[in-house]
C-alpha cells in the first residue's frame, strides 16, 4: 500500500479532535505526508436558530464565527507544536460534510480522516451525520476516529464480559 501523501483532517474543537490529529500525524509520518487541518463554520444566515435577524449585521457575525475558528484552529496547533512546513490550517464557511468533501477534492486527499460522537442510530437517522455522510460521499478513504467515551464504554464492556466468563486478558 502506498503511503498518503496528503491528508485532510477535519476538526471541530471537541475532545475528539485531538486524536483526529494525532491519527492524521502518526498516518503522514509514515509516509512523509501533508496534513490540511479543516474546520467548517456554518452559514450565518443559514443556522436554523437563526430566527429573526433584524438588526444583526449577518457579515460582520460571520467573520466574527470565522476569525473565533481561525484563533482555535492555531491554539490547538500551538498547543500540539504542529510543523506548518508539513501541516496547513484552513476554515471554510459552509455546511460541514460538504465543505470537507469539497476541501479533501481541491487538496486531492489521499485519506480523510474524522471523527465521530458516537450519538446513536435514532439521532443518525433522525439528524443526520457529518461523519456518515463523509464516509459515504468520498471519493477516497475515510477513517472514522470514535469519541474517547465511546471507546472507554466498548473497552468496558468487553472487560465485564471477559471478567464473567472467567477469561483473563
Amino acid at each position: 500500500m502506498k503511503p498518503f501523501a496528503t491528508i485532510v483532517a477535519a476538526v471541530d474543537f471537541s475532545d475528539t479532535s485531538r486524536d483526529v490529529v494525532q491519527a492524521a500525524l502518526a498516518l503522514a509520518r509514515d509516509g512523509d505526508g501533508r496534513v490540511c487541518l479543516i474546520h467548517a463554520v456554518p452559514h450565518a444566515i443559514r443556522t436554523p436558530w437563526v430566527v429573526d435577524a433584524s438588526g444583526v449585521d449577518i457579515d460582520e457575525l460571520q467573520c466574527q464565527w470565522v476569525a473565533e475558528a481561525e484563533t482555535q484552529l492555531v491554539e490547538l496547533a500551538a498547543t500540539l507544536r504542529l510543523d506548518p512546513r508539513r501541516v496547513s490550517l484552513d476554515v471554510v464557511v459552509g455546511p460541514a460534510a460538504s465543505e470537507i468533501l469539497r476541501h479533501a477534492d481541491e487538496r486531492g486527499a489521499d485519506l480523510l480522516v474524522l471523527g465521530s460522537h458516537g450519538h446513536g442510530v435514532i439521532r443518525r437517522f433522525l439528524l443526520g451525520s457529518v461523519a456518515e455522510r463523509v464516509l459515504r460521499e468520498a471519493g477516497c478513504p475515510v477513517m472514522i476516529v470514535p469519541d474517547r467515551v465511546f471507546r472507554a464504554t466498548a473497552v468496558e464492556a468487553l472487560a465485564l464480559r471477559g471478567a464473567g466468563s472467567g477469561n483473563v486478558a
